[in-house]
């Protein structure tokens, strides 16, 4: 499952699973799951439209690479 800091939602910082991924996205209004093959997918973060980063779930530091954006960039929804 995701994890929920005080501040933030964020992955594990390997792979992720379809779950771990909508509770990112529900969370965060510029992030969203693209390329959806049902076990693979991309989830991609946004900033103000321009892409900042996107990486497969099975890729093995993912999770890793876009906690650092969701924490950079990731734009809460109200």
């Amino acid at each position: 499952m995701a994890d929920q800091t005080d501040q933030h939602v964020l992955l594990p910082e390997g792979t992720f699973t379809h779950e771990e991924a909508n509770a990112v996205t529900a969370a965060y209004s510029n992030i969203t799951i693209e390329n959806d093959r049902g076990g693979q997918f991309q989830l991609v973060i946004r900033n103000n439209g321009e892409l900042v980063k996107r990486y497969w779930n099975f890729e093995p530091d993912a999770g890793y690479w876009l906690n650092r954006g969701i924490t950079d960039y990731g734009v809460k929804k109200q």
